[in-house]
């Protein structure tokens, strides 16, 4: 028998937490509310919603601390003056300590949020936007190293995968575990049935091989994505996001190896998800 999950033990409002930042300074967060029935029902789960303080100091403050009241708000890189407020539905982390209550106003205890998130989060924007109001210069410089090395590496991986689909054959693709990141979601089901679909796409095509007329190999392809389509409606909508940057990119696979390989985005002409 499964063992049952305990259940999340969340604090109360008004409850404050300290933590250290990465600099060894330290930061506050604080629980305004818990979210009524309306928004645990949206949710599915209870949640708090906890602000970030905009206070930062080299040691755990007093709770009556008026400099801890306010709450932090972003600007910096894209932020547009944004306050850190986050919905969160599970405990604080070991390293958050208690520091005693700061009762929320009433105002604050009717704030609105549409922003969830986790309590790392609390940890890391309040030094972040320290950085950003007193090392501006350094925190651009360091953005733009990172993004230099991000285009390097960019450019190296679609150098890789050019040359990796550049290698496909159909023939290769039989030993081709398809979806193999896929688990916990979708259900067992939908994965078994979208590794049938790409299977069966990929015997269909390396059965006309190669050298079949484009127009027959479009149409397979088609079918294979219209296949998802109904495989999506049959499980109520389970190609999301991820999914279906997954599915694009097995796809892709298959188009390659046929030696469609220019037809870059062919399941957007078929795809309804």
């Amino acid at each position: 028998m499964a063992k049952k999950r305990k259940p999340v033990i969340l604090p109360e409002p008004g409850a404050a937490f300290a933590f250290k930042l990465d600099d060894g300074r330290y930061g506050v967060c604080r629980v305004l509310r818990s979210a009524n029935a309306k928004e645990q029902k949206d949710a599915g789960e209870p949640n708090l919603l906890v602000a970030a303080s905009s206070w930062i100091g080299d040691h755990i403050p007093d709770p009556s601390d008026p400099a801890l009241r306010p709450i932090l708000t972003l600007t910096h890189h894209s932020w547009n003056n944004q306050q850190e407020i986050l919905w969160i539905s599970d405990a604080p982390p070991e390293d958050f300590q208690p520091i005693g209550r700061i009762p929320p106003s009433k105002a604050e205890t009717k704030q609105k949020c549409y922003t969830y998130g986790g309590w790392e989060s609390l940890r890391i924007q309040p030094l972040r936007q320290w950085q950003w109001d007193h090392e501006r210069e350094k925190v651009l410089a360091e953005d733009a190293r990172e993004e230099k090395d991000r285009l390097r590496q960019m450019k190296v991986n679609n150098q890789e995968r050019k040359k990796y689909l550049a290698s496909l054959t159909l023939e290769g693709l039989s030993q081709h575990r398809f979806f193999k990141t896929w688990s916990e979601f979708p259900s067992k089901e939908a994965i078994r049935r979208s590794r049938l679909i790409m299977r069966r796409t990929q015997k269909q095509l390396l059965k006309i091989g190669k050298k079949a007329p484009k127009a027959a190999k479009m149409a397979i392809l088609q079918e294979c994505i219209e296949a998802f389509n109904a495989l999506d409606e049959e499980f109520e909508t389970f190609i999301c996001t991820i999914e279906r940057e997954d599915i694009c990119e097995e796809f892709n696979l298959l188009v390659n190896a046929c030696g469609l390989g220019k037809y870059t985005e062919l399941a957007d002409e078929w795809r309804e998800w």
